[in-house]
């Protein structure tokens, strides 16, 4: 009673808010299916699921003649990737859909709709005098829309919220091994305390794993170590059409990466991946001895939580979650800035590997538009991305930063706002840099080469030609204009 009675109340403040465009939008019919990862777990997060009940119920007061259907989040044992790809194949995938930009940008238009004309529309939903009522995309800033644009111009995602991930550390076992994280000024102090520590307590330095296809959290390290190794030549990759004058220094787009391979100035033999080597091996070796047989980041809180480790390396989507499980004092930090001591092309700071892969990243499918249900989609997403609306899951999930402009950001553990302020990476993970075979089989090169499979030639060689097949790849999937013939 006491919901229906909230959602009555907030269905007549927004009828009121929306005046007639709310009443001509009364047409909509049908039934929409809605895949919205964490913020509709319900048995992870069952307040947030609620709480997205809650919000669905209130849009289809104002469409009687809707049925929003929510879809639980998937096991951790099925891949995401692998469940869509037989549900596309089918024309069978939830509506509106979650997944990672850089992933989803691969697929594109085969898979999703662009969003582009209808970023140009006015939301409806957004409260006048508020960006984004005149223009959806204006809710969102200039630097999300940037980083999620895809290859080929388009925008096939709403990215309304924004990670950050640290180093979350057990303190009371740092202490012991004499270690204060906030005395590292270089790659070295962190490599050496974290050698020491193993030495001093036998414990596991850090918690990571790595896989050699999908996603894996050693990417965000492999992304780091690749900018430091070519921090200094990004002016020469920028191509003018991404620029932006307030993000003099920015991501590369995977049109750049490619045009600078195949103009070679981005080259895997070069001696640059020396240090890039080294380091990925230093990190590596701080990893539990079955790193590569950790199927999932969820697999790591056991570990931290149960001493076997003594830092994880995860993100604001943990904060909850680490605050109410955690059986001891911890601290969040982060990695040291990377010095010129380190390696030569070193631009003295760390890079954040914070960012739009998140949550909040939602697409529709085309099989809704086949379906007839595209407008139904594009009004429901509007919906939902509108600041009263996301504002209230991201305050109450408390683990990602709502990017929608009017939204209040909720509750993440401090020590992550430091890290928001570094400069972001250069390289995105691997399966967005090119094409999403040359990310799996760049993760398979590096796993040859921690195992000692492949020693440094043979793996930059091997990596070179990853690089040059991705790129080549990828100009045969856009057809840019500068491409080889």
């Amino acid at each position: 009673m006491l919901i229906r009675s909230r959602t009555a109340l907030f269905v007549s403040i927004i009828t009121l808010w929306l005046g007639s465009t709310a009443l001509a939008q009364e047409a909509l019919s049908g039934e929409l299916s809605v895949y919205l990862n964490a913020y509709y777990d319900p048995a992870n997060a069952p307040e947030t699921a609620e709480l997205m009940r809650q919000i669905a119920a209130e849009y289809e007061a104002l469409h009687p003649d809707v049925t929003i259907k929510l879809v639980d989040s998937l096991p951790a044992t099925q891949d995401l990737e692998t469940f869509l790809a037989a549900r596309m194949a089918a024309g069978q995938s939830p509506d509106i859909m979650w997944q990672q930009f850089s992933t989803r940008n691969l697929r594109g238009s085969s898979w999703w709709v662009p969003l582009n004309p209808y970023f140009d529309r006015p939301n409806p939903y957004i409260a006048e005098g508020t960006p984004g009522h005149e223009k959806w995309s204006d809710s969102l800033p200039g630097f999300v829309l940037a980083q999620t644009r895809a290859a080929d111009g388009n925008w096939y995602q709403a990215s309304l919220d924004w990670v950050e991930t640290g180093l979350f550390y057990n303190k009371t076992m740092l202490d012991e091994a004499g270690i204060d994280p906030e005395s590292w000024t270089s790659w070295g102090d962190f490599v050496g305390d974290m050698q020491s520590l193993r030495e001093t307590t036998g414990v596991d330095p850090l918690g990571m794993f790595m896989k050699q296809q999908g996603w894996s959290n050693w990417w965000w390290a492999d992304d780091i170590f690749l900018t430091v190794a070519w921090a200094d030549q990004a002016e020469s990759f920028y191509m003018g059409k991404y620029n932006d004058a307030e993000r003099p220094w920015r991501q590369l787009a995977a049109e750049e990466i490619a045009k600078a391979i195949l103009d070679e100035k981005l080259v895997a033999t070069d001696a640059r991946m020396d240090d890039y080597l080294r380091m990925s091996k230093e990190f590596v070796s701080l990893f539990p001895i079955d790193y590569a047989g950790i199927p999932s980041a969820d697999e790591l809180d056991p570990l931290f939580f149960g001493e076997q480790v003594a830092t994880v390396w995860t993100g604001t989507w943990k904060s909850k979650l680490y605050a109410n499980s955690v059986p001891f004092e911890y601290g969040v930090t982060y990695l040291p800035p990377i010095t010129a001591a380190d390696t030569p092309h070193a631009q003295g700071t760390a890079y954040r590997v914070g960012g739009p892969s998140s949550a909040g990243q939602y697409g529709i499918a085309q099989s809704a538009a086949e379906n007839g249900k595209l407008d139904l989609a594009v009004d429901f997403l509007m919906f939902l991305s509108a600041p009263q609306n996301f504002g209230r899951l991201a305050a109450s999930y408390a683990g990602f930063i709502p990017m929608v402009a009017g939204a209040e950001t909720g509750e993440v553990m401090g020590g992550f706002q430091e890290i928001a302020e570094l400069p972001e990476r250069l390289f995105t993970d691997p399966d967005g840099r090119l094409t999403l075979e040359a990310g799996d089989a760049w993760s398979q090169a590096m796993q040859a080469y921690f195992l000692g499979e492949a020693d440094e030639e043979a793996t930059k060689t091997r990596l070179q030609e990853i690089w040059l097949s991705g790129a080549n790849d990828l100009c045969q999937q856009q057809g840019y204009e500068w491409c080889p013939n």
